[in-house]
């Protein structure tokens, strides 16, 4: 029989084999995570899940069926997505099940349950070993979406790239939630420094239907969500969404709260690591040298070098956030040589990142 450390441990072998991975770590504090997460139950279900959806039939096949029913194994399943551990969609009247990656995914998914104790954990996995996992391929699960008041009128702007379009587009239902980042930081009373608005992260489709579900999220109409964002750009956030066509999420980001900007900061190229297909530029004689866009920028990408402002390009993520605060209109988005178009699912992302990192270990 199985003792409970082998139950996680297992169940960390399992996630280390999706596209966004589980590494281990000399500390073992994967498995204090998961411990946060999972019952010894919940483990060995999870164990027997995949990335890929399944009915409920088909993971009971899968499990010992004399240490557990059918019945109990639904109920089971059920409480794991109201933990916000795994997944579903209903299919053709069918509810199926799937795992979820720790990010994006799980850590969302603890939005308005969030503890301390769990928090402080994942935060040093985070560092320690996660966030190599997360970026280590360079295929991004986030995209930056440039403001819409850095947009030019001149640039031709892919409806991918416009925010507008991808809630135009968006399929329903449309929600909206509490950012879990900024509820990390408020676990500490450390309120956000850039804004008071609290419900900036939107899910769209069955992500957004399984938030409403569960209670996570309110529905909102494309303009409400429109209006909440023109708050968000006011208040100097930048848009982060999933690297999709149509993505089913997208989080208005600050540099204080966000668990992703706030480690892009200390990486030292920033924008290879986050798919854009923009970046600031500076006319010099327009710029006055009065650090207006230094204090703006999220990324630390911006330099006053020589009486004149200087773009970092390889720190430039292409958020657009310095374009309107500039007071002399010196900064412009330039769309960068050649255009990504992000995959057209998610299953297409994480097959690339699956592919990628199939290359990196042959190297």
């Amino acid at each position: 029989m199985l003792d409970d450390n082998d139950i996680y441990r297992n169940l960390q072998l399992h996630l280390d084999q999706f596209p966004v991975g589980f590494p281990p770590t000399k500390t073992g504090i994967e498995i204090k995570v998961l411990k946060h997460l999972f019952s010894e139950k919940e483990a060995l279900i999870a164990t027997e899940l995949n990335w890929s959806y399944a009915t409920l039939e088909d993971i009971y096949e899968r499990l010992d069926s004399t240490q557990i029913s059918i019945e109990l194994l639904e109920d089971l399943l059920n409480n794991m997505i109201k933990k916000g551990t795994i997944k579903y969609k209903i299919e053709n009247g069918k509810k199926l099940y799937a795992n979820l990656p720790l990010v994006v995914g799980i850590f969302e998914y603890q939005v308005n349950k969030l503890t301390k104790e769990f928090f402080e954990d994942f935060d040093e996995y985070l560092v320690s070993a996660f966030g190599a996992e997360l970026l280590g391929t360079k295929i991004s699960q986030f995209r930056t979406i440039p403001i819409q008041q850095s947009i030019a009128p001149e640039n031709f702007i892919a409806n991918y790239d416009e925010v507008k379009q991808i809630i135009q587009n968006s399929e329903e239902p449309l929600t909206v939630a509490n950012c879990v980042c900024r509820q990390s930081k408020e676990l500490y009373d450390q309120p956000c420094e850039k804004t008071s608005l609290r419900e900036t992260c939107f899910y769209f489709g069955k992500t957004g239907q399984l938030f409403l579900d569960q209670g996570w999220a309110r529905q909102v109409s494309r303009d409400e969500i429109l209006e909440i964002m023109e708050k968000a750009e006011s208040d100097g956030l930048i848009f982060q969404s999933g690297n999709t066509v149509n993505p089913e999420f997208i989080c208005s980001c600050c540099g204080c709260c966000c668990a992703i900007l706030t480690k892009l900061q200390k990486l030292p190229r920033p924008s290879r690591v986050i798919s854009s297909n923009f970046h600031a530029e500076i006319n010099p004689d327009l710029c006055v040298n009065c650090g207006t866009c230094v204090e703006h920028c999220l990324i630390n990408s911006i330099k006053l070098k020589e009486n004149v402002a200087n773009i970092i390009l390889k720190r430039c993520i292409g958020c657009g956030v310095c374009v309107p605060t500039c007071p002399e209109g010196a900064i412009q988005l330039k769309k960068k040589g050649e255009e990504m178009k992000p995959p057209s699912s998610q299953e297409e992302l994480f097959s690339q990142i699956m592919e990628k990192k199939q290359q990196l270990r042959k190297k």
